[in-house]
């Protein structure tokens, strides 16, 4: 059994002794929803201390902010107010510390434990996804086509310099909510960014080589996220 199942079955268990608790006259202030909510977020929150996510840290507190307005007497920073500090802290805190030492440290062990190669010679269409953690994938086939790439509450980065296109032009679809996804493309791809971001952003690193083809268009949808196209 995993650790994560084990994990999460705890803090639903928990949620579903609060809800009894909750029917029998105890904290009946607080509705069901409420329980099962707190419960979820708190989840979150205490994954993302440990991976050291600032994203999964903010969200999750800014929503339980959100939730307890009333009972914490915040009612007028909520919402916009604390949704919008929790995106520009993450954003700031991302940034700052990206390129510390123990946060380097702390993505290599990821690399070691949670990557994943995607060996697919022949087929044209992949699938990534990760929620609530964070993996690395590397792609490799000689018919690259299509990807989907989807991730929730975690980080991503995805690795396409062994990925060949024959039909000069390929697609990379995301769906990324409370996440930070990083794309490594080849200089010699062409990209064309159609992502709609809501609360999030897509950006570009690095320097690559003007060219007609192939052509990558990476659509899809990015909220309260982040998306850098590095080339390599």
């Amino acid at each position: 059994m995993k650790k994560k199942d084990i994990f999460w079955g705890l803090l639903l268990i928990i949620a579903a002794v609060l809800i009894i608790v909750n029917k029998l006259g105890f904290y009946t202030n607080i509705s069901m929803f409420e329980v099962v909510a707190t419960i979820i977020l708190l989840g979150i929150l205490i994954k993302s201390i440990i991976h050291i996510s600032f994203p999964g840290i903010l969200f999750p507190a800014a929503f339980l902010c959100i939730i307890y307005a009333d009972e914490w007497n915040i009612t007028q920073l909520t919402p916009w107010s604390v949704l919008l500090t929790a995106l520009l802290g993450s954003i700031g805190l991302s940034m700052i510390f990206k390129k510390h030492r123990f946060y380097k440290h702390h993505c290599n062990f990821h690399k070691e434990n949670f990557s994943e190669v995607i060996n697919h010679p022949d087929e044209s269409e992949v699938n990534c996804s990760v929620s609530f953690s964070s993996s690395m994938k590397y792609i490799n086939t000689d018919r690259f086509e299509r990807a989907n790439i989807k991730s929730s509450f975690g980080a991503m980065k995805v690795y396409f310099d062994n990925a060949v296109i024959q039909s000069q032009n390929a697609e990379i679809y995301l769906d990324v909510s409370f996440s930070g996804v990083e794309l490594y493309i080849p200089k010699t791809w062409k990209v064309v960014n159609e992502v709609s971001a809501s609360f999030g952003a897509v950006s570009e690193k690095n320097s690559k080589i003007v060219s007609d083809f192939p052509v990558v268009t990476i659509k899809g949808k990015v909220s309260f996220g982040g998306v850098e196209i590095i080339y390599i």
